[in-house]
């Protein structure tokens, strides 16, 4: 395949030279319109040109990535970088094929029975395109596909508009810390960045664009201009919920219990909610303060399934397992790996701006959390209450990913990379 000299900016070359280094992640982040996505699919067909490979490119959203990806970036660098290649457009699985049988994929990870079928395969470059809108669980499992077997040094690329320094993406690639178990990152050399902006892309965009963009809002400016990440998310954990739309009487009907639970001591908390026309019905809580497991589940008066925080699996009470005492009271457990706090928080607010969780005015504790809890400093806020905010609401984050994840899968987060 012959690749044609186009005509880089200084910092799509500094970007190649990043891409070219024995990292294995390797992130660009910054402005809008700064050349990130062009040049890592650029990076990409490079790759697959080289040896008989698989490579996939990742989004949050398959509409996203078929509009923006598969319409518009992969046409415009093959037109202008690869004129005389000779790909086939496969427009039922979303894939592109060489000349030497390698594949460039394209997939969104909210359509499950798409991103299962390409999760079956096994790739030499994964690309998480807009990673800021995509959970780290998302992140890990798609990595445990990265195992093509061939003479290619695998690789991650990944791109983003910054968003606040609360997300995985600032963590992993600027703290160095690792997002799963918030220890530092001891192999460094794995994992670099480049900052790129709409400045250092002046050859390829109207000089008006930067105009558009220094008049927008300070917080909108200083991202999509200067690609920096905020200080923060303070301000309300759970914008998107609405007491006018999201309280309203939500009795017991006939069907599956669910309870959810948060295990402390001080309080220890549930919510008891079921399913109802692919809604979760919230129509009972419990807050029980210098309580312990058997005293919840005795307080509990519908015996069925409970979604537990994880940590109840090791935890004791009186020497016995958490998880146990529940067990003996006639409950059956759904265990889930807890997802990354922003994660949970983030699909609840999917759900609530979905209009698909709906509370009973009873739960009071439950709404008080909903409409207090806040961001500080890239942790929830727990002031108020006597700091007893945030485990009402957590308990309703552990069983809204279990029912209605953004997707359901920590379960390989640990593969060794």
């Amino acid at each position: 395949m012959e690749m044609v000299d186009f005509k880089k900016t200084i910092k799509q070359k500094e970007a190649i030279n990043l891409l070219s280094k024995h990292a294995l992640h390797t992130m660009l982040f910054g402005g809008s319109r700064s050349g990130k996505t062009f040049i890592l699919i650029y990076a990409i067909f490079v790759r697959a040109s080289l040896v008989k490979s698989r490579h996939l490119v990742l989004r949050q959203n398959f509409n996203h990535i078929k509009t923006s990806i598969w319409h518009e970036t992969i046409p415009k660098v093959l037109s202008i970088c690869f004129p005389d290649l000779q790909v086939k457009f496969n427009r039922t699985d979303y894939y592109i094929l060489l000349p030497n049988g390698s594949e460039v994929w394209c997939g969104g990870l909210d359509e499950e029975k798409r991103i299962d079928k390409i999760l079956g395969k096994e790739y030499s470059t994964l690309y998480f395109n807009e990673c800021s809108q995509i959970p780290y669980a998302s992140v890990q499992t798609a990595i445990s596909r990265l195992a093509e077997k061939n003479s290619l040094k695998k690789k991650v690329y990944y791109d983003e508009n910054p968003p606040s320094k609360v997300h995985w993406s600032y963590w992993q690639f600027i703290k160095f810390i690792d997002p799963a178990d918030d220890e530092p990152i001891e192999d460094k050399a794995a994992y670099t960045s480049l900052l790129m902006n709409p400045r250092d892309n002046m050859e390829n965009i109207d000089e008006n664009y930067l105009n558009i963009l220094k008049k927008m809002p300070k917080k909108e400016r200083e991202r999509f201009l200067e690609g920096k990440f905020s200080d923060s998310d303070d301000g309300a954990a759970y914008y998107a919920f609405d007491p006018d739309k999201h309280v309203k009487p939500c009795s017991k009907g006939d069907g599956q219990v669910y309870t959810f639970c948060d295990f402390n001591v001080d309080p220890m908390t549930s919510v008891i909610a079921q399913v109802v026309n692919n809604e979760l019905h919230i129509f009972d809580e419990r807050f029980l303060r210098n309580s312990d497991t058997y005293k919840m589940a005795s307080s509990l008066k519908h015996i069925g399934t409970i979604i537990p925080d994880s940590t109840g699996a090791n935890r004791k009470t009186s020497g016995m397992s958490d998880f146990k005492i529940l067990r003996d009271a006639g409950f059956t457990i759904l265990s889930v790996r807890n997802p990354l706090v922003v994660d949970r928080v983030n699909n609840i607010n999917r759900l609530f701006t979905e209009n698909r969780i709906f509370i009973d005015p009873s739960c009071k504790k439950l709404i008080n959390d909903l409409v207090k809890v806040s961001w500080k400093d890239g942790n929830l806020d727990q002031k108020g209450a006597n700091k007893l905010l945030t485990h009402v609401s957590d308990a309703l984050g552990y069983g809204a990913w279990k029912l209605f994840p953004l997707r359901d899968n920590r379960k390989t987060s640990q593969q060794q990379l």
